[in-house]
Order: structure tokens, then C-alpha cells, then sequence
């Protein structure tokens, strides 16, 4: 096997979620270009768009809509993927959502609830009902998006949820890791530092909110500046193909050098 066949994606089947915009979309282009199978999951149209430009470039892809709180769709999901493709090699669980940028003391419950069930309990739901396929053919990878903000606080506008949820994040991907290490599954996380997408405009945050956190991401990176999504399609091959075999358990930390510090 040459080096260039070790980062080859031919025949394997690669499940996004949130592959409609950022770094999902990112990470989908990617595989395709790499030989992938797609299937591009999302609540909207919008992963369906990716799946059909993906297509429109000479890949293989389909759009599926999907909700990764809702453990029927995302068990129908994985079903989805086995049944066209006869296989389920990687899940990039990716999907998540971003905090309502309040202090604990003025988050409510449900803004919690909603923030901790998209970011982590999505992931959960993505590693058991993969791992239900990929113990049945003897393998494959289930890589989570974390988060530098799992591995250390914001200090420029709060995010108790998003925290705590991509800390969890992290640690079960080494709880999972673990679990599965006998069984051919590798489980590695991503975990992006400070990328241009547009998680938090939905939020309506408070004023100002944004600009803010610009400004630190900016002031934080040592090379002083965000990256653009596209700047992760390495990475992502990387841990999709052969060539992260070795690994499992690992947090990927893609971030120039912000937690170096």
C-alpha cells in the first residue's frame, strides 16, 4: 500500500451530520473528493443542497433529512447508509448548535436542555447506532466534533452549556475509544478552534455578543486570525482513511496554536 492509498476514501461509506454549512459541509466535500460514499445529514434543506452540489461535481452523495436528537432518525440514518451502500465505515457525528451566551445564573433549563441534547447527546446517538453497524462488519471510525471550548473555558462571553457539552464530548470519545478498541472501532475527536461559519446567528444573542467574540478568537490565535472551514478537509480525510488506523481515543486539536498558550 503506497502512502496515497493509505489517505484513499474509494468505496467507503461516510455519514455527516450537519453537513448543510460550516464545518460539516467542509468535512463532506472533503471525503467526496477523497472516493467517499456521502450521505449528507441535516434538519433542513440545506444538507440535501450539499448532497445534490456534491453530486453535480461527479460524487457519490445523498441528502438526508435527520435530527440527531431524535434517536428513531438517527437510527434510521445508519440504516439509510447500510442499505444503499451495503456498509457503514465513518460517522462524522458533527451536527450541534451553539449556547445562548447567557451566565449560568440567567440560562434556563430548556436552553440548557436544547444545547447539551444537540451537541452531546447527538454524539451519542450517532456512536450507538453506528456502532451497531460497524460491530456487525468488524469495524470503522466514529469521529465526534469537540471543541477547544471542551478543553478550556471562554472567558469572552459565556457558554456554560456549549462547555460542558463538548467537554462531554471529549470524554466519550475516550470512554468510547475504550469500549470499542477490540472491536475494530476507532474513535477519534475533532476539535476545531476558531472557524468562520454561522453557528450563533440563530440565537439572536445579546448585542454585541458576536463582535466580541471575534475579537477574542482574533486576539487568542497566535497567528491572529479565523480559519475558514475549508482549512479542516485534511484533517478530516486524515482521520476518515487508513492513515489514523493507529489511533483512537485522540482529541484532534485543529486550532493554530490557541491552546499552545
Amino acid at each position: 500500500m503506497t502512502i496515497l492509498d493509505l489517505f484513499s476514501l474509494t468505496t467507503r461509506t461516510v455519514v455527516v451530520t450537519g453537513a448543510g454549512s460550516g464545518i460539516g459541509q467542509a468535512v463532506a466535500e472533503a471525503v467526496a473528493e477523497g472516493g467517499a460514499n456521502v450521505i449528507c445529514a441535516g434538519r433542513s434543506e440545506a444538507a440535501e443542497a450539499t448532497a445534490a452540489s456534491l453530486r453535480a461535481a461527479g460524487h457519490e452523495a445523498v441528502g438526508v433529512r435527520a435530527d440527531v436528537t431524535d434517536e428513531a432518525a438517527v437510527a434510521a440514518l445508519m440504516d439509510r447508509a447500510v442499505d444503499r451502500y451495503g456498509r457503514l465505515d465513518v460517522v462524522f457525528a458533527n451536527a450541534g448548535t451553539s449556547d445562548h451566551y447567557l451566565p449560568v445564573h440567567e440560562t434556563s433549563l430548556e436552553q440548557w436542555n436544547e444545547v447539551i441534547a444537540s451537541n452531546l447527546t447527538g454524539v451519542f446517538l450517532c456512536a450507538k447506532h453506528a456502532a451497531r453497524h460497524m460491530l456487525a462488519q468488524g469495524g470503522g471510525k466514529i469521529i465526534p466534533t469537540a471543541s477547544i471550548w471542551g478543553q478550556i473555558g471562554a472567558d469572552a462571553t459565556p457558554i456554560p452549556a456549549y462547555a460542558a457539552a463538548k467537554g462531554g464530548v471529549i470524554n466519550l470519545t475516550r470512554e468510547l475509544a475504550l469500549e470499542y478498541a477490540r472491536d475494530g472501532i476507532t474513535v477519534n475527536a475533532l476539535s476545531p478552534g476558531f472557524f468562520i461559519t454561522g453557528i450563533g446567528s440563530d440565537k439572536d444573542p445579546p448585542p454585541g455578543t458576536i463582535d466580541r467574540l471575534i475579537d477574542a478568537a482574533i486576539a487568542a490565535v497566535p497567528t491572529g486570525r479565523i480559519m475558514e472551514p475549508a482549512e479542516l478537509r485534511g484533517t478530516a480525510v486524515y482521520l476518515a482513511s487508513s492513515a489514523s488506523d493507529s489511533m483512537t481515543g485522540h482529541v484532534l486539536t485543529v486550532d493554530l496554536g490557541v491552546t499552545a498558550h
